[in-house]
């Protein structure tokens, strides 16, 4: 047996409240040992980032501890629960280190990377600032970043959420510790970024023979990369054991729950062989994967129906620093009423603007935006607002988007107070009534009306989101990444939720994501973005299991299942796949 580097035994964990205490973690016992990975899961609110962050003595002063946290610091097992802060601060980075969810709070946005990377260094080895910074350099080209002599001297804000997060990685690397806590390392990343980042943890547990606790809410990232899993709920570890025996035969309803919520991944076909090149490619306006609109791959159930959203050859600019940076090139897209169309790609794809465009918020700088027949940009004045009144938005942070200085029945009644319904102002008492029949058409009770945002869950704020952008019933929704925030089960709901709603309706749906998972459960069709660029699209059965294109097949083989062999096959499908592109871009 390896040596045991954490050791967890009758973990309590209580929160002071005005409401009294708040019981967070309760008798929790686990242990880490040297190059093995340990997953802790759970739902929001399970206690599992709380038992992360008691491994380093980073709760707040509200906390109350019990028990025994214990790290391993040359051959002695040393408490971070009776340590001093001196103590504390000489254990975090030298013995264990901290990986965080969101890697550009996690880094100081007024630094270099380079200096970040080395102060990490200098806090614990006394070496001068140039040995620290060569050290930089180093850790930097050991998780991947290119060019890391120049990117030292670069900014957080300079690279993109993947780099960001293998340099909250090197600083985690920076004393070697015996143990990396990462606390959902991956939730905001792409599938194609996640799988790399957790490629590069897999390989650091491998080489350095060092510990890692993962805490995740995605049994994927479990399969793909732990070797034990300890599954949470009401701050209790209720099932712990082998990744195999936990994921394929789970013992405790609670994680068969989990696993029932987790969106199915596209077809295993289309993760374990290259793309067919073998079948009819329709010609069009996108080159030799053809255009969106055309009848050959348009899905029977939509054709015929009314044009709700017509994107013609758009093209979108930004300008950055003085110059113009197109995010969008070219783009044809049609959404028919009753048909869910999903845009997918990785970050910086151009799904997002593309997305503004259609909302009227951003205008073409080639093409044009049609809705309902109508040009966006020509539109002016009521014949704008009547034009955009038929069209809900759904974003993908609920708590930003509503405001928390209103109870949530006023913003579900806001469009209707400044649009009306069919012509005409509605009174305070029809406006109310419309709430109420909102809210029970999302689950939720007619009391949540009178409730502020904050006093509501992440899920139970998407549905409030989704309730107001219905209001005006639209004839189109465009949702931008509405449950990349969510735990699996939560968003199973809300899935389930806009699943119903869109029977009921009949509105047509841009669903804009890059969880494929998501889309390829939810929507009819599919595009796919690159570098702004439509490479493919069609019906979504037919584009998941067998596509066209080398960059669908490699989005495709990075969507983790919760299914350890499965997932073995589809890391190694998605590794021949860059290996090739790798490859062929040489030759």
């Amino acid at each position: 047996m390896s040596e045991v580097v954490l050791r967890i035994r009758d973990l309590n964990v209580t929160f002071a409240t005005d409401a009294g205490e708040v019981p967070a973690v309760r008798g929790i016992d686990l242990e880490v040992r040297r190059g093995r990975v340990v997953a802790l899961v759970g739902e929001s609110g399970s206690g599992k980032s709380v038992t992360s962050l008691s491994v380093l003595g980073l709760l707040p002063s509200t906390a109350r501890i019990t028990g025994s946290v214990a790290l391993a610091d040359g051959g002695t097992l040393r408490d971070v629960v009776t340590a001093a802060e001196d103590q504390l601060v000489d254990l975090r980075g030298r013995v264990a280190s901290m990986v965080f969810q969101e890697p550009m709070t996690a880094l100081n946005p007024t630094m270099t990377l380079g200096d970040q990377v080395a102060e990490a260094v200098m806090n614990h080895e006394r070496v001068p600032r140039a040995v620290a910074r060569e050290r930089a350099v180093g850790l930097l080209r050991s998780v991947g970043i290119p060019d890391p002599e120049s990117r030292a001297r670069q900014y957080p804000h300079e690279l993109s959420g993947g780099q960001r997060q293998r340099v909250v990685i090197a600083i985690a690397l920076a004393c070697e510790p015996r143990l990396i806590v990462a606390d959902e390392p991956t939730t905001a990343l792409d599938a194609t970024v996640q799988a790399e980042i957790l490629d590069l943890l897999r390989e650091l547990v491998a080489e350095r023979d060092t510990a890692l606790l993962l805490v995740t809410h995605n049994m994927g990232v479990v399969a793909d990369i732990a070797d034990e899993v300890a599954v949470m709920s009401g701050g209790r570890i209720v099932e712990h054991g082998l990744v195999e025996q936990v994921l394929l035969d789970p013992a405790h309803e609670y994680t068969r729950t989990l696993l029932d919520a987790v969106p199915a991944a596209p077809p295993a076909s289309a993760a374990t062989r290259a793309p067919s090149l073998s079948r009819p490619v329709p010609t069009g306006s996108t080159g030799s994967t053809g255009s969106i609109n055309d009848p050959e791959i348009s899905t029977g159930s939509a054709s015929g129906r009314e044009v709700v959203l017509d994107l013609r050859g758009v093209s979108l600019d930004y300008r950055v620093q003085g110059r113009h940076v197109r995010a969008v090139e070219s783009l044809d897209l049609t959404v028919r009423a009753g048909e869910m169309l999903g845009l997918v790609g990785e970050s910086g794809s151009g799904k997002s603007t593309a997305g503004r465009a259609c909302l009227g918020l951003l205008a073409p700088s080639e093409g044009e935006v049609l809705l309902l027949g109508a040009s966006v940009a020509r539109a002016r004045g009521r014949a704008r607002r009547r034009l955009l009144a038929d069209v809900g938005v759904v974003f993908q942070d609920p708590g930003g988007s509503l405001d928390p200085r209103k109870v949530v029945g006023e913003s579900i009644a806001e469009p209707l107070a400044i649009h009306g319904r069919d012509g005409r102002r509605l009174s305070a008492t029809e406006r109310r009534a419309r709430v109420g029949e909102l809210l029970d058409a999302v689950r939720l009770p007619a009391g949540a009306a009178r409730r502020y945002p904050h006093e509501f869950s992440g899920g139970q704020r998407q549905r409030i989101g989704l309730a107001r952008a219905l209001a005006l019933r639209p004839r189109l929704l465009v949702a931008d990444e509405p449950t990349s925030a969510l735990d699996v089960s939560v968003q199973a709901e809300v899935l389930q939720v806009l699943r119903d709603l869109h029977a009921e309706l009949g509105f047509g749906c841009l669903f804009i994501s890059h969880d494929l998972g998501v889309v390829h459960e939810l929507t009819d069709r599919v595009a796919v973005l690159r570098s702004g660029r439509l490479v493919e699209s069609g019906p979504t059965a037919e584009v998941f299991s067998a596509p066209r294109e080398q960059y669908t097949a490699e989005l495709l083989a990075s969507v983790p299942t919760p299914d350890p062999g499965a997932q073995r096959e589809r890391r190694e499908a998605r590794l021949r796949l860059v290996s090739g592109a790798a490859s062929g871009a040489a030759r």
